[in-house]
């Protein structure tokens, strides 16, 4: 499979948190959710304070980054995320 094929079969989502946070404690949670209702999307949850890891901004809760773009800074409503990323793996992929 070629490169081009292979960024057009897979969604990739990446959750930035925090240690100590509430709201990114949450982020664990809709990360767990994103899991179970959609095993397709590649799924990253990367702890900003434990990982070398800088973000273009220093942003205090999660942030949510689909396919390398910035999705929400913040936790989103779990059924609109599930819903965006449904639509996303209905009209990209397949």
């Amino acid at each position: 499979m070629n490169k081009v094929m292979e960024v057009l079969e897979v969604s990739e989502l990446v959750i930035y948190v925090h240690d100590n946070c509430k709201e990114s404690l949450r982020a664990l949670d809709i990360a767990s959710i994103v899991k179970t209702l959609l095993p397709k999307v590649r799924l990253k949850v990367v702890n900003i304070d434990r990982e070398n890891v800088e973000l273009p901004e220093d942003f205090e809760g999660p942030v949510y980054v689909f396919n390398g773009e910035l999705l929400k800074v913040g936790n989103p409503d779990p059924e609109q995320l599930i819903s965006f990323l449904k639509l996303f793996e209905k009209n990209h992929m397949n």
